[in-house]
């Protein structure tokens, strides 16, 4: 698996988990959510991107390099603007596993860890 892209698959489970670390309802970061930039000492990859999509209690992730995830969520936790979410992955592609994390909302931005998002819709 290239390097880069070691790098950007826990970037991208951050970012699930920040995406779903609103409200029980998840009412927060139903919408669009997305996030890029650039890779400066690649030479295979130049870019990147990611885009989540939540709707209900369902939830579609897709970037590049190519990545991509889908599933449901359940909010577990909150403590202010930090929330725990259940991750109940249903196909992903490289391969990844159910999970739990603690996110970050505020206003129309998601951040975990490094990765920050926006929202778009």
């Amino acid at each position: 698996m290239n390097d880069n892209i070691k790098i950007i698959i826990p970037v991208i489970l951050l970012f699930l988990l920040i995406l779903s670390s609103c409200n029980p309802s998840g009412k927060k970061f139903q919408g669009k959510w997305s996030a890029s930039g650039d890779i400066g000492d690649s030479t295979d990859v130049k870019s990147w991107y990611i885009e989540y999509i939540f709707e209900g209690n369902n939830y579609k992730m897709q970037g590049y390099p190519p990545i991509s995830e889908e599933g449901t969520y359940e909010v577990i936790e909150e403590k202010g603007d930090s929330v725990l979410v259940y991750f109940n992955v249903i196909n992903s592609k490289p391969e990844s596993k159910d999970r739990k994390d603690w996110l970050l909302v505020k206003d129309s931005v998601l951040i975990s860890g490094g990765l920050t998002l926006h929202k778009s819709q």
